[in-house]
């Protein structure tokens, strides 16, 4: 029988569905790995443990997110249940605000908009934290003020058919319903009847409020026609000659005399012009003001305690966009161009936009800026074309849904020419994607067609680091159970160059987030038998997680990377810790630059049982073991016979700057690596390329075959081999 050694260098898809086991041939198996467990493709598409990461603070946060207020500042801001911390590149404290408005930090939504930050309460309101010449505060945010002592705040009909009837029409009124349309919550909030706003003072019953008149309300006209049996109630009419305009309430055909409130023109029509409506016309013989009628023409203030706030927000072209109102799902607001707290909106082209996008009413839970403006509802995404005018105006405001495939709640993420979103379903990850040569197009890829089962009730997706100085990029996408399904891709995000890998850690990851050019993460840790959330930071230096890197000198032990938070000049910042104060009672590892030194106790304090033997630098965190897998060559192509059945005899790995990994051959594990013969054993041993082999016996179908970074220290793999018996 003749033997072939079988390589692959191609790890495009990194882990694939175990279902491909006897998919032998197919490009996706050819491309894709059994396991890549705490595994990332670099750009030359050779397989390298994922970056260890540093322990910058304890911090029990809820969101985390990277505000600029000016140019050269990058500060991160943590908002907690109780208080808001601004946070330096060090994991510091430069700012703790100890009073916010909010009572539940998980719900909150931001928009960075230079010196002011939005920050969103769907329970509560919006916010404003503000950057002033190195201070900062969260302040209440609110609309401009109008003409007339009114609010530039957006509007909805949200009890269409009921009517409503003011008592007056300016002054302290009265204003009751035909149906039980009002709350205690009212209170202080303002609705409008044709237009004009009202207060609303005190709550009576659900049907009647007590209010005051903010700008004069419109006149109603008891109008004498020719002919009144002509007009029916409900229909719009219009002055010929005064271009009056109104709603027909009430008809009396015996004294020809129509009720009609107004909507144009408060003057009212004139004698002798007449009085027209789509289907015919009477003139006019006299007209009387008389009290406000019943009037369907009212409205509510789309944000408010009554109806809540929007759980969704972000900046386009200069204007501030609001959507999923949880009483109105299908709106969505746009503010002027002119000022981002100007929600009038008009036909102009710098007038604001409160617009019902969507045949089937659906709830648009998501708008994102790329280019053109897309919008992810709960059942289907939308497109709103501003890449070829470059202007948002009312003309050019038109919704158009491009793909039937609906998102989830969890704020989805801009990656290239792309929006990453999890699917309504709450487990598929899908990609909005740009896409063409002359004719631009959107359309919607699923991303986890072959890696469905590396998604586990998704809770948060963490774009990538715009500015950080790595080739690779990367999607987290952050699981229920507490791991990491890393996407990651490096010059674009097209299928050719999207892959996926499960991370862990001893602990749960909570959420990830882009800062600083680099990725900080969330972490939960079981720590002397309770749990200590962590703000930690991925670093390619670090061999361990939730790692100290610690310098022994004669003069003091100084920390490289986290620490301890003290107060020093009115500013908490970080400074030494000598040991893993963070880890009591627990198991670490130590490193001495790239060599593991050994797994140490640490007592209840926090301290060393036993101090290593080791001068300079040295890494002190815990272990986390990476796996490649690769499946199984079960077939090859003759020229001669055909495809032919093999046997696998030896599995082998070619590993660069590796000192030492296990190799394992249906269920036999054998340790690689290390010192050789001759070496200078005084000294670390060496990193070196090296090719390693092991024997594969056992198990003739499916064989298990993984390379395993169980020590830790670098670990790099340029390609894997199988010798198979033909």
């Amino acid at each position: 029988m003749a033997k072939r050694a079988i390589w692959q260098r191609d790890f495009s898809f990194m882990e694939t569905r175990e279902d491909l086991l006897e998919a032998e041939g197919s490009e996706i198996r050819d491309r894709s790995v059994r396991s890549a467990r705490n595994m990332r493709r670099l750009a030359t598409n050779v397989l390298a443990a994922r970056p260890g990461m540093f322990f910058m603070r304890g911090l029990a946060a809820d969101k985390i997110f990277e505000v600029q207020p000016a140019d050269g500042l990058k500060f991160g801001v943590a908002f907690l249940d109780t208080q808001a911390l601004i946070l330096n590149e060090s994991g510091g404290t430069v700012k703790t605000i100890a009073s916010v408005p909010w009572s539940d930090a998980s719900a909150l939504w931001v928009v960075p908009l230079r010196e002011e930050t939005l920050i969103g309460d769907p329970a509560s309101g919006i916010y404003k934290l503000t950057y002033d010449a190195g201070d900062w505060s969260i302040d209440d945010w609110s609309f401009e003020s109008a003409p007339g002592g009114e609010v530039a705040q957006p509007y909805w009909v949200f009890n269409k058919g009921t009517s409503i009837t003011p008592s007056a029409r300016t002054g302290s009124i009265t204003v009751s319903s035909d149906a039980p349309v009002f709350t205690p919550a009212h209170v202080g909030t303002r609705i409008r009847y044709g237009q004009r706003e009202i207060e609303i003072d005190s709550f009576v019953t659900s049907q009647s409020v007590t209010a005051t008149v903010v700008s004069k309300l419109p006149p109603s006209y008891r109008i004498t026609v020719a002919d009144a049996s002509q007009f029916r109630i409900g229909e719009a009419v219009v002055g010929q000659d005064t271009n009056f305009q109104g709603l027909v309430v009430a008809v009396n055909t015996g004294a020809n005399q129509v009720d009609v409130f107004t909507t144009a023109f408060f003057e009212g029509p004139d004698t002798g012009e007449k009085l027209a409506s789509d289907d015919s016309s009477s003139e006019i013989s006299a007209k009387t003001e008389i009290s406000p009628l019943a009037s369907t023409i009212w409205d509510e203030a789309l944000m408010s305690p009554v109806h809540g706030w929007p759980r969704s927000a972000a900046a386009v072209s200069g204007r501030l966009i609001f959507v999923d109102f949880p009483d109105a799902p299908s709106v969505v607001a746009v503010s002027a161009s002119s000022s981002i707290q100007n929600f009038d909106v008009g036909a102009n082209d710098d007038d604001a936009i409160v617009r019902q996008v969507g045949d089937d009413a659906p709830r648009i839970l998501h708008v994102i800026n790329a280019g053109d403006l897309i919008l992810l509802s709960d059942r289907g995404c939308y497109l709103i074309n501003t890449r070829d005018s470059g202007v948002l105006t009312p003309s050019t405001f038109n919704a158009i849904k491009f793909d039937k495939r609906g998102a989830n709640e969890i704020p989805p993420v801009l990656v290239d020419d792309a929006v990453v979103f999890v699917e309504s379903n709450g487990q598929s990850i899908a990609a909005a994607i740009l896409s063409g040569n002359v004719y631009l197009k959107w359309s919607v890829r699923n991303l986890t067609l072959f890696h469905n089962h590396l998604v586990i009730s998704p809770t948060a997706l963490c774009g990538p680091a715009v500015n950080s100085p790595n080739v690779e990029k990367y999607l987290f996408v952050v699981n229920g159970d507490g791991t990491l399904a890393a996407v990651s891709f490096s010059t674009g995000f097209g299928e050719e160059t999207v892959s996926f890998a499960p991370w862990d850690t001893l602990g749960a990851f909570h959420d990830v987030i882009p800062m600083f050019g680099s990725y900080w993460c969330v972490v939960d840790r079981d720590v002397a038998g309770s749990t200590v959330r962590m703000l930690e930071r991925f670093d390619n230096d670090a061999f361990l997680d939730s790692a100290i890197d610690t310098t022994e000198s004669s003069e003091a032990q100084v920390l490289l990377i986290g620490g301890e938070v003290v107060t020093i000049g009115g500013q908490e910042i970080i400074i030494s810790q000598a040991a893993p104060t963070h880890l009591p009672s627990s198991t670490v590892s130590i490193m001495s630059g790239i060599v593991h030194v050994g797994e140490f106790e640490v007592d209840a304090s926090g301290q060393l049982v036993e101090e290593p033997d080791i001068e300079g630098q040295r890494q002190i965190g815990l272990n986390f073991e990476a796996e490649v897998a690769p499946w199984p060559v079960e077939v090859v192509e003759s020229p001669y016979a055909g495809v032919r059945p093999t046997r696998a005899t030896r599995f082998m790995v070619s590993l660069q700057g590796t000192l030492t990994c296990q190799m394992r051959a249906n269920g036999y594990t054998r340790q690689m690596g290390g010192y050789s013969f001759g070496d200078d054993l005084s000294v670390p041993p060496p990193q070196i390329d090296q090719i390693f082999r092991v024997m594969v016996a056992g198990r003739r179908d499916h064989p298990d075959m993984a390379v395993i970074k169980n020590i830790p220290g670098p670990f790099t793999v340029l390609a894997i081999g199988q010798e198979v018996k033909v």
